[in-house]
């Protein structure tokens, strides 16, 4: 008898087991393909960050590409900047790009509260008399803040700070208990002994980090496949550097990331809300002092080769140079000359011959000056049938 029970124990406690396998199965299989949604086809959600505080060459080649992907970014932006080219920052507003307020003289790391209201009303006021929009970012040097960042924001309205990342290349955005302002922690990536610091052109340039390198972490982050990231360039090196804007192109045509502009990016955060104690800081910067794999002039320029003008690259003094000087004064030709003695003279000739590999006339390899690029050709040395197929061109 004592069997019997047992054995009807045992058959009641199999069919329980059965049914709660069978249900899970059916609920994994409901569920399995937004699983496969997220984690095999979803897409990183990217934001591009631009920042400038010295120059305005880097943000208008920035602009023209995004234009041409029908893409924004935010625009980090120094108060003398925005003083020198207001109207490429309201045109830029008017696109869609969001643009930040920035002091990058100093970290705003336990500097007064007078002082940091003062810094922050003063970006404020400048970013929206120039754009005629809310400013609603803003980030000091190396995205630094404190708890008197908070208060000072707060009490101006500004809706986010910009921080250093707290969660390794995963960009996320925190909302204080105690403030309004939300705080957006960007992409974080370690290089070597400098440690670690923004998924950014400057920042990794600063660690050593050379354009190939800088292109291998960007694989290895995506990699990881966070759900936010944020790219930061400091558009006065990758927009202005061929070496470093080259990967920054591949980026934007990868299939990895879909870039989109503020407010989307924003829209698809979930917030992590938490009283402000909890919020991770991160104050790591061994990079103050940068240690480059070389300077940034050493890089060749972005170029916008124009075929239809002749350009020459010379020193003023060997026999080829001088004889091609004349033969331009005596058939009125028109070119823009580039001596040896320029401060960016190799780097300039670096950019075109990367666009035109071997060279024409006396040199297949460039070994002669001067070295004349026109109408998609590339000449070494100069003589007679080089003289000739240049008044030819020309002459068309």
């Amino acid at each position: 008898m004592k069997g019997a029970q047992t054995r009807k124990f045992l058959m009641l406690i199999g069919l329980v087991l059965m049914f709660v396998v069978v249900g899970g199965w059916l609920s994994y299989q409901q569920k399995l393909p937004q699983l496969a949604q997220r984690f095999i086809h979803r897409p990183i959600n990217g934001m591009l960050m631009l920042i400038e505080f010295e120059q305005i060459e880097g943000i208008l080649q920035w602009e023209k590409e995004l234009d041409q992907r029908n893409l924004t970014a935010m625009v980090k932006v120094q108060n003398n900047v925005l003083e020198e080219y207001p109207e490429v920052f309201k045109r830029l507003a008017e696109k869609g790009y969001e643009i930040a307020g920035g002091y990058d003289e100093a970290p705003f790391w336990d500097i007064p509260y007078e002082e940091q209201y003062r810094y922050l009303e003063e970006a404020q006021a400048l970013v929206e008399r120039v754009t005629g929009k809310p400013m609603r970012v803003f980030g000091s040097r190396y995205f630094a803040y404190d708890e008197n960042t908070l208060k000072a924001a707060d009490s101006l309205g500004i809706e986010y700070i910009l921080a250093r990342g707290t969660q390794d290349v995963a960009a996320v955005i925190y909302a204080p208990e105690e403030y309004r302002v939300k705080v957006i922690s960007v992409t974080n990536v370690e290089n070597g002994e400098m440690g670690r610091g923004s998924l950014c052109d400057y920042s990794l340039w600063a660690r050593g980090a050379d354009a190939t390198e800088f292109a291998q972490i960007l694989e290895e982050s995506f990699d990881k496949n966070p759900d936010n990231m944020i790219l930061v360039s400091h558009a006065y090196l990758g927009g202005t550097r061929q070496e470093w804007w080259d990967e920054y192109r591949k980026v934007l045509e990868s299939n990895r990331v879909k870039w989109v502009g503020f407010d989307e990016w924003v829209q698809k955060q979930e917030l992590l809300t938490m009283a402000n104690a909890m919020i991770p800081v991160n104050r790591e910067v061994k990079y103050v002092e940068p240690q480059p794999e070389k300077p940034i002039e050493e890089y060749a320029p972005v170029l916008s080769v124009n075929d239809e003008e002749l350009v020459m690259f010379h020193n003023n003094m060997g026999e080829m140079c001088i004889e091609a000087i004349a033969f331009f004064k005596e058939h009125g030709i028109e070119y823009k000359e580039y001596l040896n003695t320029d401060d960016e003279f190799r780097a300039l000739l670096s950019g075109y011959q990367q666009q035109h590999p071997t060279s024409t006339g006396v040199s297949d390899n460039y070994q002669y000056l001067p070295i004349i690029f026109y109408q998609g050709k590339s000449y070494s040395g100069f003589n007679d049938e080089i003289a000739q197929q240049i008044l030819s061109d020309w002459q068309q």
